[in-house]
């Protein structure tokens, strides 16, 4: 009952917006119908929202936060939601992916996969794209959670823990495996396309900009390849290996490592810009970094957000989380939410890190929050989802 009171509470106020966005002159229904479309769930069908993984999102944030709903799977939620706007979309290490309804938590349909999950999936018009921890990667039906098609990677060590990214105007997936190889596959048929082989384990994303991707590894190498063809066009050794995703921006990757330090890396000459050390606690940055303007975002496992320059590397500002944050923090307007494994997903201050407000989940927060209109969905440890609303 509390649940439909929530749901019901929400959806006036949406009704509200909408209503005001027709009520109002010519020069100021523009302006409305914007915001309006701010508070209704849109699409975030990205582990980091979009190709290059900057973790920017569109979605409204308001200073308060209240549970919507929550959905209890049957095993850890590391996984990291992804949406079209009606549906959420999630992984479980009970090996089972899923698919729930953005306003209401219910169920719409789950598949059983071949091992867990521990990868984000990914969305690419009617179909969801996802591995597992046998290195089988899989084409699932959107509408109906069928499997499609499946592609194993071969070798014993050859499991799938990144979420894949997509080369739009090809239809081609790319995804990093266990066995050290970044795959490039036709989404329409999972046959492979070509193949780039590191020298170690890849656990993050690729990030591209449909020209190249990059991609951090275990080898300790921040890899540009060329996205038509899988060639490599150069590698930058960073000292330690890299466990999160990179932000691929004009030219320059931004990426943090095992080795407690974050660095800004030029992609044409494949030289280190700058790097950035915390003088604190020396933890790696596990976790992916988000980008908005020259603000880059990056959660340690020293128990803070740090906000560094993505021009000269200089911190910025730096917020004391109440345990390590291996969530990848997702940036809306000008707002930070970030979780970390105490369980708390916090709200902070784009430009100065003031903490706005934050919210207890009740159990470690790994994967990375969606932020959809003016909803923010993210699994915690315990298998539960839940979803806020602002």
């Amino acid at each position: 009952m509390n649940r439909l009171i929530l749901i019901m509470r929400y959806l006036f106020c949406i009704s509200i917006v909408v209503i005001f966005c027709f009520s109002c002159d010519g020069s100021k229904e523009q302006k409305s119908s914007s915001q309006a479309v701010n508070f209704l769930p849109v699409p975030w069908t990205h582990f980091r929202g979009n190709a290059s993984l900057d973790g920017i999102s569109l979605g409204h944030v308001s200073d308060s936060m209240k549970l919507l709903w929550s959905f209890k799977t049957g095993g850890s939620c590391i996984s990291s939601p992804v949406t079209d706007g009606k549906n959420v979309f999630i992984g479980s290490l009970d090996s089972t992916l899923y698919s729930l309804n953005i306003i209401t938590g219910d169920l719409v349909w789950k598949t059983k996969l071949g091992d867990e999950i521990e990868a984000s999936p990914v969305i690419f018009e009617d179909v969801i794209l996802i591995g597992d921890l046998s290195g089988n990667f899989y084409s699932v039906n959107k509408q109906s959670g069928e499997i499609i098609w499946k592609f194993k990677a071969p070798g014993v060590r050859s499991k799938i823990v990144g979420s894949a990214n997509i080369i739009n105007e090809k239809k081609q997936v790319l995804f990093g495996s266990h066995n050290d190889t970044l795959y490039c596959l036709n989404i329409a048929d999972g046959e492979v396309v070509w193949r780039y082989q590191s020298e170690s384990y890849i656990n993050g994303t690729p990030a591209t900009d449909g020209v190249s991707i990059v991609f951090g590894g275990c080898d300790s190498h921040l890899h540009v390849v060329d996205a038509s063809n899988g060639a490599g066009a150069g590698k930058v050794d960073v000292g330690s290996h890299i466990a999160g995703s990179a932000v691929l921006k004009d030219n320059f990757a931004y990426v943090g490592s095992y080795g407690r330090k974050l660095f800004g890396i030029n992609t044409k000459t494949m030289e280190i810009a700058w790097t950035y050390e915390n003088d604190g606690r020396k933890e790696p940055f596990f976790a992916s970094p988000a980008l908005k303007d020259t603000f880059l975002i990056a959660p340690s496992r020293d128990k803070f957000v740090h906000a560094v320059s993505s021009l000269t590397g200089n911190l910025i500002w730096k917020f004391a989380a109440k345990g390590a944050v291996d969530s990848s923090p997702v940036i809306a307007g000008d707002r930070v939410i970030a979780g970390c494994e105490s369980g708390f997903l916090y709200l902070l201050d784009l430009k100065t890190g003031e903490h706005i407000n934050s919210f207890d989940i009740g159990a470690a927060i790994s994967g990375a929050p969606l932020v959809s209109g003016a909803i923010a969905v993210v699994g915690d440890d315990s298998g539960m989802v839940s979803a806020l609303y602002w």
